[in-house]
């Protein structure tokens, strides 16, 4: 039981951490961010290098430092569109009166060779890891990709709340294509499959079964849960800014828009 704990303990701290260094590196000054992203690029190409034998790790300590590294590269990835280095053909606000097929079709564009980036990574992580560690690795990195796209068409179809300052200043056209409402018909959806999905392998967790395999559910499990709080974060006015207020460089903590704030934390939302 204790390792259960501590595996949650490790999701979530992995979670909070990972998400405040992106935004600290995205909001620190300009001049800065060309050394920043070079040594997350080295750290990630390291951490490709590192896939197969972390992977093979069949233990509880090959089991967290694949979850870890299944976060680090998709933390590059979300950092690199951040900082506008990886980002999409199209980088002008959507039209004012753009149908919602247009904002669909104009908001991919912003974030095209990205989206093309996440698909390539994955593919090298399929390729190089192992069947060890109950391939943690693929299951971590997967969670974090579609919890990150289910957030992306909520907010094209429309939420209540975002943190707009959380977007540095060479995006703030990407406000444009995510409109507010107070619900959307995706929404009650999306929640109930992701709730289901993590009471699902948080279920499984719970099963009699080799402790590597406990453990790596557990944190998969509680990534979903995190994910799943990240969309009520989109609905709700939970104040989830002050969870991050030390990532902001500025003296006064990052504002807060009640009407619209926007996540783009780990399993990014942006």
């Amino acid at each position: 039981m204790f390792e259960f704990w501590m595996a949650i303990l490790v999701a979530v701290a992995g979670w909070w951490f990972f998400t405040g260094l992106i935004l600290w590196s995205v909001h620190v000054v300009k001049g800065r961010q060309p050394f920043i992203f070079a040594l997350a690029t080295l750290l990630f190409l390291v951490g490709l290098f590192l896939v197969p034998s972390i992977s093979a790790l069949n233990s509880v300590t090959g089991v967290v430092l694949s979850f870890t590294l299944a976060i680090v590269l998709w933390g590059w990835l979300e950092m690199a569109y951040l900082m506008n280095i990886i980002t999409g053909v199209h980088h002008m606000p959507c039209p004012k009166n753009a149908t919602l097929t247009s904002r669909f079709r104009l908001g991919l564009g912003t974030c095209l060779y990205h989206e093309l980036g996440v698909v390539f990574t994955g593919a090298l992580i399929v390729s190089l890891a192992e069947a060890g560690a109950m391939s943690v690795i693929f299951w971590t990195y997967s969670t974090l990709w579609m919890m990150r796209w289910s957030a992306k068409l909520n907010l094209v179809l429309g939420v209540r709340n975002y943190n707009r300052d959380w977007l540095p200043s060479d995006l703030q056209y990407v406000d444009s294509y995510i409109r507010r409402k107070p619900m959307n018909g995706l929404f009650p959806l999306s929640l109930v499959v992701a709730v289901s999905v993590t009471v699902w392998v948080f279920l499984l967790s719970l099963d009699p079964r080799p402790i590597p395999e406990q453990i790596g559910l557990t944190l998969v499990a509680t990534l979903l849960a995190l994910g799943v709080l990240e969309h009520l974060f989109l609905m709700l006015p939970l104040g989830e800014g002050r969870l991050w207020g030390w990532a902001s460089p500025a003296e006064e903590p990052l504002a807060q828009h009640p009407a619209d704030p926007l996540h783009s934390g780990l399993p990014s939302q942006t």
